[in-house]
């Protein structure tokens, strides 16, 4: 099974045997946990609802088999006011369970201090989503990937040297225990074998573990599954490492974007008794949107087409990145492609309103598929998979997969050519036509239970949804002929021309069911209503009114078959706003050594310790230059992008920790404007990560370096480093090194940099050092703190893991020399950036192309006429002509933006940004103030308020 991303084969152990079930209570989940003591017999017994179990086939929830078709919302990219209404947007496409993440770094800004107020209540967001009908899958950690920044890894973890992050050290697992037991305090009473019932029917920990170690894994991996445990988790637990690792006590998803059909059919041989989990997730060069450029455009039926594979393949199927939302500034991470921005989903099935995008409608009747008719696919065999053509297989043809189990069969087909239909016959001779429209696939189900009430015979339609277990809808091709039977009794009737106004759908009472025949264009806009469905509209609101889709008049089928209209959504409210005049916020100035709120850096101060750890901040100091002028400046702290002022004179940007002094400034004072980087979302350590500057050094070339490659013996980097991405169990280094021999008798620091893009060890006079990845090292020696490192004669080796040197990347390797410590680590002062202006400190003044020189606050007011009070729907703000900041409106945090780099330029296409305005917002009475921070200070060409 090859891994989505890299390309690579995984590594899985062999599956163990099926795990014992003892009186339906799937024991393994503790086996082997001497700290960890499962639930007993007796206390399951004293609840009303029973535990939340799984085989090879599916979940039990409530006693019943389910399928989980799930879609990602992140709860805290979401206004807490909008939260709700974006969750019952997701019902109505069919959707029956939700997946978030609980990104760590946002719960816990600063070690030992936890927030869960706000946008940041995961609790409340659990029982919303059950006000919703809604199933949860939280992922909690410690690391959750993309979008998020570190992979949601505290930004304080970087400067604790003591800790090796997503290990098994101790001092990480005391950090993760203490996370995992504040967290549990939030959602244990909302799982979903509690009384009440929650919606939490499962949990995730970790996400993109992808190393083969497997003494490392168990001592990580199993250890979070059982801190879980220990914590009052009793819902199923779940991975997410591609494979890599077979974690005792969990189930691992598999997650990818093609070959879906293929994997999935090989996860069930992988972890055999256990469901076959799929999220699926576009590339990431595709899925999130980048700052100053266009997202790579999307078919809006290609997440159709692999959801259909996931489906036939026999998976509980996650949609990844489904609803539209923004993180907070600072909060999105970076990986291999370069900066995501906050608005990070490129392709989502609901828009920054709430609103169903195209790929979203052509989701819509799959999901619905599967939730209503979920107890037929949650009962399917796990061992029913007959050989058939492979649905990927470029080549003209008909694909039919066939399935079946004990609530009925299904068959799914796909067509690869311009075939309209297909004449098909089943088990018993009957004909069937399988008609695919404008579609790819299609499905058709057998003796198929209809919610205990009976039973599907068979249908010449596409089966869509069950509401209410009484309500049977079906779609077929405009004007065509539909046979079906019901417990044997059969029904003849033709589909419904293909009218757009969305009249006329066949409507039949028969054998105890309303049956409902759609055509094309009336099921592509069918949205769910409680006990009835909707046609016709593109939106349903909370207060039951409707946008209508492109001119349709939207009506309602009850579940006795009733049509009633649906009240149009009032659109005579909605307009737009420009805002159009700008003020600047004016302090003393931050760059002077004097500003009355700068403080002394000490070694415990950084932007975490003042609660800016995703922020920016203002350092100042007095320089020490050489008389004679270096090469090169350097910051050897965390903290390296951002402005830089020299005597007051603004000079090239804070690249990568680097800074140019010019060489006729006289260098007596520097000011830096440094925000917090971005960090990768894989979670793994960056040269410069951390958040504070570091000290400010004057570096040249070591001179003298002598290279060679030089023969070695093979060394395990797993007896340095306990986790190394994409690093197979046993994998050692190449048996050849490059060697770098040097004398370097001063006292003086020297300073390793290898360039990204390699993965190897670093040996130091014999002794293995360090391990590097794909993001680079840079190590800072010195024979007074380094034992390795000598005064002297220094032979350092460099030795590629076999996987990189299979890949070919060298690494590229640079030596230099500290000559002056320019700013020493405490030699600065510290103006805290703050999310607010302070009236105490300043006032609002005019702009003036002035002040444009550095990062600025700018004040603007809207007026929304006075009849947009009382509307649910949300707003969008619509930004020209600014570069990366926050917005405020009206005390309402709208989250980051990140149009462009401070001087970077956009591509064609993507000179705005868009925010959703929560609709709480938009309600106020009186004037909208509008709050922008831009890091360049920016004054926006045009902003759109659209409500």
């Amino acid at each position: 099974m090859r891994h989505p991303e890299t390309g690579r084969y995984a590594n899985v152990r062999s599956p163990g045997a099926d795990r014992a079930y003892l009186e339906g209570r799937f024991q393994a989940d503790y086996d082997g946990f001497r700290k960890a003591s499962p639930p007993s017999i007796d206390s399951f017994e004293e609840r009303n609802m029973p535990p939340i179990t799984f085989d090879g086939r599916s979940f039990l929830v409530a006693g019943r088999r389910t399928t989980l078709f799930g879609g990602g919302l992140e709860y805290v990219m979401q206004a807490e006011h909008d939260r709700r209404d974006r969750l019952d947007s997701l019902v109505r496409l069919g959707f029956n369970t939700v997946v978030a993440s609980c990104p760590w770094f946002l719960h816990e800004p600063t070690a030992g201090r936890f927030d869960f107020e706000g946008r940041l209540d995961v609790g409340r967001f659990l029982r919303e989503a059950q006000e919703a009908g809604l199933h949860v899958v939280l992922r909690i950690g410690p690391a959750i990937g993309a979008p998020f920044d570190g992979s949601g890894l505290p930004t304080w973890v970087g400067e604790r040297s003591d800790i090796e992050p997503r290990t098994g050290t101790p001092a990480f697992l005391e950090l993760v225990s203490r996370w995992f037991s504040r967290l549990s305090k939030e959602i244990v009473d909302l799982q979903g074998d509690r009384d009440e019932g929650g919606p939490l029917v499962a949990i995730q920990v970790e996400h993109g573990w992808n190393c083969g170690s497997r003494a490392s894994g168990d001592a990580y991996l199993v250890e979070l599954v059982r801190y879980a445990r220990e914590r009052g988790i009793t819902v199923p637990i779940l991975t997410s490492n591609g494979f890599w690792q077979e974690t005792e006590g969990a189930i691992e998803t598999w997650s990818g974007w093609d070959d879906l059909f293929s994997n999935l059919r090989q996860v069930a041989s992988l972890q055999p008794g256990k469901p076959r989990i799929c999220t699926i997730e576009r590339p990431a060069t595709s899925a999130f949107r980048r700052p100053g450029s266009s997202p790579i455009a999307a078919s809006a039926g290609d997440l159709a087409d692999r959801t259909v594979r996931a489906l036939a393949a026999g998976a509980q199927t996650m949609v990844a990145h489904a609803v539209d939302g923004v993180l907070p500034a600072g909060a999105a991470g970076r990986d291999a492609t370069g900066d995501i921005a906050p608005n990070a989903f490129a392709h989502p099935l609901l828009d920054e309103v709430g609103d169903p995008t195209e790929i979203g409608r052509s989701m819509s009747m799959i999901a619905r598929f599967a939730r209503d008719f979920g107890g037929v696919l949650a009962d399917l065999d796990p061992d029913d998979q007959p050989m058939v053509v492979d649905p990927d297989d470029p080549a003209p043809g008909l694909v039919a997969v066939p399935r079946s189990g004990g609530a009925g069969s299904t068959t799914f087909f796909f067509r690869k050519g311009g075939t309209e239909s297909a004449s098909v016959i089943d088990g018993s001779g009957r004909r069937i036509t399988a008609d695919f429209g404008d579609r790819d696939w299609t499905w058709t189900l057998a003796d198929a239970d209809l919610a205990g009430r009976g039973r599907l015979d068979w249908t010449s339609a596409m089966p869509l949804a069950l509401v209410g277990g009484r309500l049977l809808v079906l779609t077929a091709a405009a004007g065509s002929e539909v046979e079906l039977s019901i417990d044997g009794r059969p029904l003849s009737t033709t589909a419904p021309r293909a009218r757009r106004d969305g009249s006329g759908p066949v409507v039949e009472s028969h054998a105890g069911f309303t049956v409902v025949v759609l055509n094309e264009i009336q099921c592509g806009t069918m949205l769910d209503d409680g006990d009835g469905i909707v046609i016709g509209a593109s939106r349903v609101f909370q207060d039951g009114s409707a946008i209508p889709h492109d001119g349709m008049k939207p009506f309602r089928i009850a579940a006795d078959g009733t049509r009633t209209s649906i009240l149009e959504h009032d659109s005579s409210r909605a307009g737009r706003r420009m805002v159009r005049k700008w003020r600047t916020w004016s302090e003393p100035d931050c760059r002077s050594l004097d500003h009355p709120r700068s403080v002394p850096v000490d070694e415990d101060l950084g932007l975490a310790s003042i609660g800016s750890g995703l922020a920016h901040a203002w350092f100042t100091a007095r320089l020490s230059v050489p008389s004679t002028r270096p090469g090169r400046f350097l910051l050897l702290g965390g903290l390296r992008d951002g402005d830089c002022w020299v005597d007051g004179t603004k000079v090239t940007d804070v690249e990568d920790g680097a800074i140019t002094i010019p060489a006729k400034s006289p260098g007596r004072e520097i000011a830096l404007f440094l925000r917090h980087t971005s960090r990768s979302v894989d979670g793994i350590h960056h040269p410069g990560d951390g958040d504070r500057p570091g000290a400010l050094v004057a570096v040249e070339p070591l001179k003298d370096v002598v290279d060679a490659t030089v023969e070695i013996d093979p060394i395990d980097p797993f007896e340095t480093t306990a986790f190394i991405p994409e690093a197979a169990d046993g994998e050692q280094t190449v048996a050849e090194a490059i060697e770098y021999k040097f004398n370097h008798r001063r006292k003086s620091s020297v300073i390793l940099e290898i360039g990204p893009g390699s993965a190897g060890v670093v040996v130091i006079n014999g002794i293995t050092s360090k391990t590097f990845g794909r993001h680079g090292l840079r190590v800072v020696m010195s024979g007074k703190d380094d034992s390795a490192f000598k005064s002297g004669s220094n032979t350092i080796r460099i030795a590629r893991l076999e996987h990189a040197a299979e890949d070919g990347d060298q690494p590229t390797v640079l030596f230099s020399e500290v000559v002056a410590e320019v700013v020493p680590a405490t030699g600065w002062r510290l103006r805290r950036w703050e999310s607010t202006p302070d009236p105490r400190i300043g006032s609002w003044v005019d702009t003036s192309a002035s002040e444009h020189a550095g990062p600025r606050w700018l004040r603007g007011e809207v007026r929304i006429p006075g009849t947009r009070t009382g509307s649910e729907r949300s707003g969008r703000l619509r930004v020209e002509g600014v570069t990366r900041g926050r917005i405020r409106m009206n005390g309402f945090d709208l989250g980051g933006y990140a149009l462009r780099e401070p001087g970077g330029r956009t591509t064609r296409g993507a000179n705005s940004v868009e925010l959703p305005i929560p609709a709480v917002v938009l309600a106020a009475n009186g004037p909208i103030e509008l709050l922008f921070f831009d890091e360049a200070g920016a004054e926006p060409s045009k902003v759109t308020v659209e409500y």
